[in-house]
């Protein structure tokens, strides 16, 4: 028989050091220094007992060790610990093996991989906008994941946005919203400063603090984001589209340079000013006028109305991450406090309120004040945040009867995201999840499927240059043709086709083919697979965002989640799969009480109680092939194993 303690211990040394290597505890998960992080924590715990002392309350007990490991991998890492992992930390007596649980988690695969989820989820990430390409944007998201780029930098990256997409992926954030600015302009002060001014868009808000030319006045900064020698194209084009259709292979070949050279770069880095809108209504402007860009709060900023300024953009940018713009840090330190604890200090988290209207007014600016300076490393304060003992908090019912708000009163039992239960299942199936295929992009000229100009232009971003370069529109059509004769052996100037297939020939017509990041064909973690992934995958079914709206995944339960574990990819990945990585674990002379421990420790991060191996002992187990897939089969419809407590 196997002894569950021995791989306890070949774990402890490469997890937890001085379970048995007595080597001391090393924090390379961030660039936070241990002292800090004690420190750090202890200040917000300090925080926390005050208020529960303010309204004698009792602190709250912190939860027992299957709950805090469970909680703990969910949360920082977005799934499951895998089998392993759960032996190594149930199975340990070091003292401070909490603590080397949060290293661990965030020094791994997987706290990128659940923080690439949340960012795609806040930008509304995806592969294709329409006809343009979301590549260059995705990459950019998932490789700022993966270098933890500070959140003060990625803002100003993204608000600041000029350029073509291939060079400068951040300049997907407009072109995500292409066509509607002043929409994107009302996501972005959500986003990054929790302050609602939609209903300014079109009216003076009657419940809020903002009046529509305050809407207009910060449009200013971000106005002007017209494509790149658009014009050129447009000359270029025109005799083309005299002609009648325009259903040709090389008039499509020209639309194509369209939306994927100009229409994806942005010419201006804003003109800072306006033109009020025709139906305008109120006496402080007229229909029409050109008003200047202004701040309504923070450090106010202005811009002429007389002269486009042709950076307002960058002087947004600015003024939106510097210090004296106090919504900002306390926006996404509230954020940030909702993903670790569960609920913001203030709710919604779009929403700001100021720091001494807060539960406890010391703590949130406290906060503010620790997040500039972790020089907005998301990392290293969340790191603080999974070494509190208020992370570790059992929900408390005396304390929910006093007042106190769910953000201060233990994490609250809340169903899993999508993204969590696929990781989660992946876990099950493959063992460890972090150590699957990656996504890959590659900028490599695609134009046409199976046709790469690897010699002329090695890359997306020279071929868009040279096509941006072009001033002459006698020159550009003259390229266009060479290019495409290059690419397809036909004058661009004949007439050609419309099929899709040139004659003679056998080459597809597929415009951008494999310029996406191609979907992975085996098993993959949801920040990997294609964004947002199809409407009939499981994730869409169990409610990941389609990326349209602002934090618009869900996760509701329906009739079509109860097929799926059922009888759908549940059944095929796990429960009828003899190789999934649960059913490896207990392959082999292991005794059925061992068995079923295993089951249990993979699947809800615990033993079984001993009323309930007493039941399956006497009434399930019989030693049987489908007596242990029955058992897997329940566990995994238990609202134990989706739900984190």
């Amino acid at each position: 028989m196997r002894k569950l303690h021995t791989l306890a211990l070949i774990l402890g040394c490469s997890i937890f050091p001085g379970a048995v290597c007595a080597a001391p505890i090393k924090n390379s998960a961030s660039k936070i220094e241990p002292e800090l992080l004690k420190k750090s924590a202890l200040m917000i715990d300090r925080h926390v007992a005050g208020l529960y002392r303010s309204k004698d309350l009792e602190v709250p007990e912190v939860v027992d060790d299957p709950i805090f490991l469970r909680r703990s991998f969910l949360v920082a890492a977005g799934r499951i610990p895998n089998l392993e992992e759960t032996r190594a930390f149930l199975e340990t007596d070091q003292s401070d093996k909490r603590e080397a649980l949060v290293d661990y988690l965030m020094d791994s695969d997987g706290y990128r991989s659940h923080m690439t989820n949340w960012l795609f989820d806040m930008f509304r990430v995806q592969d294709e906008f329409l006809r343009l390409p979301g590549y260059p944007y995705v990459e950019y998201i998932y490789k700022s994941a993966e270098g933890n780029k500070p959140w003060n930098q990625l803002t100003s990256e993204l608000v600041s946005a000029t350029g073509s997409a291939w060079e400068n992926g951040a300049v997907g954030y407009y072109l995500r919203d292409l066509g509607m600015e002043l929409d994107n302009l009302s996501n972005t002060m959500r986003i990054f400063t929790g302050t609602r001014m939609e209903c300014a868009q079109c009216h003076d808000d009657p419940f809020g603090e903002y009046e529509r030319r305050d809407f207009y006045e910060l449009a200013a900064f971000t106005s002007d984001q017209g494509p790149i020698n658009h014009e050129v194209w447009e000359k270029a084009f025109a005799p083309l589209a005299k002609n009648g259709t325009d259903n040709t292979d090389f008039r499509r070949f020209l639309r194509f340079l369209d939306e994927w050279v100009h229409v994806s770069a942005l010419a201006s880095g804003g003109a800072g000013r306006i033109a009020l809108p025709n139906d305008y209504q109120y006496r402080d402007g007229d229909p029409g006028e050109m008003v200047g860009g202004k701040t309504p709060f923070g450090k106010r900023i202005r811009t002429s109305d007389r002269s486009d300024s042709g950076d307002s953009r960058e002087a947004f940018a600015n003024w939106m991450v510097g210090e004296e713009n106090e919504r900002f840090t306390a926006t996404i330190v509230n954020r940030m406090w909702k993903r670790v604890m569960g609920q913001g200090l203030w709710e919604p988290v779009d929403e700001y309120v100021e720091a001494d209207k807060t539960v406890i007014p010391a703590l949130t600016k406290d906060l503010t004040r620790l997040m500039i300076d972790l020089d907005y490393d998301l990392k290293a304060f969340q790191h603080i945040l999974f070494a509190t003992k208020t992370f570790q908090f059992a929900a408390n019912s005396e304390a929910f009867a006093s007042g106190l708000p769910q953000s201060l009163n233990g994490r609250q039992l809340e169903r899993m995201s999508a993204e969590q239960v696929w990781d989660s299942l992946l876990t099950l199936s493959e063992g460890n999840p972090d150590k699957l295929e990656k996504r890959t992009f590659d900028d490599g000229v695609y134009l046409f499927q199976n046709k790469v100009l690897e010699e002329e232009y090695p890359t997306m971003e020279e071929f868009s240059k040279m096509i941006l370069s072009i001033k002459d529109p006698e020159e550009y059509y003259k390229t266009a043709s060479e290019l495409f004769g290059l690419i397809t052996g036909k004058n661009g100037t004949a007439e050609v086709p419309a099929s899709g297939k040139l004659r003679g020939g056998d080459t597809s017509l597929v415009y951008g083919e494999g310029l996406l990041s191609p979907v992975l064909d085996g098993p993959a973690r949801a920040s990997e697979l294609q964004a947002p992934t199809p409407e009939n995958h499981f994730l869409r079914t169990f409610g990941q965002s389609d990326r349209v709206l602002l934090e618009s995944a869900s996760s509701e339960a329906n009739l079509s989640q109860v097929l799926a574990v059922m009888n759908g990819e549940v059944e095929n990945m796990i429960v009828s799969n003899d190789s999934a990585a649960i059913y490896q674990a207990i392959d082999g002379d292991i005794e059925a009480r061992d068995k079923v421990r295993y089951i249990y420790y993979a699947i809800l991060g615990r033993p079984p109680l001993d009323e309930e191996m007493k039941f399956l002992m006497r009434d399930v187990i019989d030693g049987s092939k489908q007596a242990y897939r029955n058992l897997v089969s329940s566990l995994l419809s238990t609202h134990e194993f989706l739900f984190i407590q």
